[in-house]
C-alpha cells in the first residue's frame, strides 16, 4: 500500500523525535550533575543522595554534585529544581513531606506543584516510622498501649516530632481511640530523653533515628506503619497486622527532575539509579543506617505523589492543623 505525502512527513518526523531523544540520552550528561537535598548536611535524606553520587559518578562519567539547600521544611530546596532548566542536570533528592504534606500545611506560601512541576524518575527507599514505647510500661503491642492510655486517663503522653509523624501521631490516635496527649519535638534526641525519664510514654518516629535504641532495650517497638515488615525489626508486626489498616502509611525518598526533561533522560536516569540501589554494599550501609532500599519507578512515583497529597490534605482538613501546631 502506497503511502501517501502527508503519511510519509509525519514517519520522518517520529523518526527525527527519536532520533534526537536517542542523541540526547547518549550525549549526557554533558556537564556535572547537581543533586539537590532539601534538608540540611547529616539529614537521613543527605546520607541516601551521597551514597548515590558516589555511585553514579562511575556510572555517568560526569561529576554529581550533593547541594544541600535546607529552609521552609524543605520547600526551599524543592523549590529549586521546580524552576530549574529540564535537562537532567539538576536533580532532587526528593522527601514525600515537601512534595505531599507542604501543599495542604503551607497552602498561600508553596510556589510549585509537587505533580505538575517535576519529572519522576525512581523511589530509592522506604522511610519506616515506629510507635514506640518505654519499656516500664510492660506493654507490647498497640493494642496494650491503646488499653494502657485509658487506665491513665488525661495522664499519658504520645510523642512525635513534626510533619509526617505529627499527622500519623493524630491518625492513630483518631483510628485507635488512645486517650493520650500529643507532644510535639523539634529532634529526636529531646524525645528520647523525655521517653526514657517516663514524662512521654509512646512516641511515633522514624525507625532510622529510633533503631539503635530499640536493639539496645532501651525502647520497644510497638508496631511499623509501613506496608509491610522491616527487614531492621522483622518480629515487630505492622499496623495492619495489629488490626490498624487505616493508620498504614510510609514515607519515602525518590529522585526527580524538573518536568519537561525529555524522557530518554529520565529512562536513562531510572535505569543507572536503578543499578545503583541493587548494589549489595549500597544495600548494605543503607540498612546499618536504618533505611531500607525500594526502588520504584516513574509511574508507580508519580501515582504515589498524588495519592500521598491526597491522604495529607483529608488529614490536615480534618484536624485543621495549622503550620505552628
Amino acid at each position: 500500500m502506497k503511502k501517501s505525502p502527508s503519511m510519509r512527513i509525519l514517519f520522518a518526523l517520529m523518526w527525527a523525535v527519536m532520533a534526537c531523544a536517542m542523541a540526547q540520552a547518549q550525549s549526557y550528561p554533558a556537564r556535572p550533575i547537581n543533586l539537590i537535598v532539601p534538608l540540611a548536611p547529616g539529614s537521613q535524606p543527605d546520607n541516601v543522595a551521597r551514597v548515590l553520587a558516589e555511585k553514579l559518578r562511575a556510572s555517568l562519567g560526569q561529576a554529581v554534585i550533593v547541594e544541600n539547600r535546607p529552609g521552609a521544611d524543605g520547600m526551599t530546596g524543592t523549590e529549586a529544581v521546580a524552576k530549574s532548566a529540564p535537562d537532567g542536570h539538576t536533580l532532587l533528592l526528593a522527601i514525600s513531606g515537601p512534595l505531599t504534606i507542604a501543599p495542604a500545611l503551607y497552602a498561600g506560601r508553596i510556589r510549585y506543584d509537587g505533580e505538575r512541576d517535576f519529572a519522576p524518575i525512581a523511589q530509592v527507599t522506604r522511610v519506616i516510622f515506629v510507635v514506640t514505647a518505654n519499656p516500664a510500661l510492660e506493654v507490647r503491642n498497640l493494642s496494650q498501649f491503646v488499653a494502657y492510655t485509658h487506665s491513665h486517663p488525661k495522664t499519658a503522653a504520645l510523642a512525635h516530632l513534626p510533619s509526617f509523624p505529627h499527622l500519623m501521631a493524630l491518625r492513630l490516635k483518631q483510628v485507635t481511640g488512645a486517650d493520650a496527649e500529643l507532644i510535639g519535638y523539634n529532634g529526636p534526641a529531646q524525645l528520647l530523653t523525655d521517653m526514657l525519664g517516663g514524662r512521654v510514654h509512646g512516641a511515633v518516629e522514624a525507625l532510622s533515628t529510633a533503631q539503635t535504641q530499640i536493639q539496645a532495650g532501651k525502647i520497644r517497638a510497638l508496631a511499623t506503619l509501613g506496608s509491610s515488615r522491616s527487614a531492621a525489626i522483622p518480629e515487630v508486626p505492622t499496623v495492619r497486622e495489629q488490626g490498624f489498616p487505616e493508620i498504614e502509611a510510609e514515607g519515602w525518598h525518590g529522585v526527580l527532575a524538573r518536568a519537561g526533561t525529555p524522557p530518554a533522560i529520565v529512562d536513562r536516569l531510572y535505569q543507572e539509579i536503578s543499578a545503583v540501589m541493587a548494589m549489595p554494599d549500597v544495600q548494605e550501609r543503607f540498612r546499618k543506617a536504618g533505611t531500607e532500599v525500594k526502588v520504584s519507578d516513574p509511574p508507580t512515583v508519580a501515582r504515589m505523589i498524588r495519592e500521598d497529597t491526597l491522604r495529607w490534605a483529608k488529614i490536615v482538613r480534618e484536624f485543621n492543623i495549622k503550620p505552628s501546631d
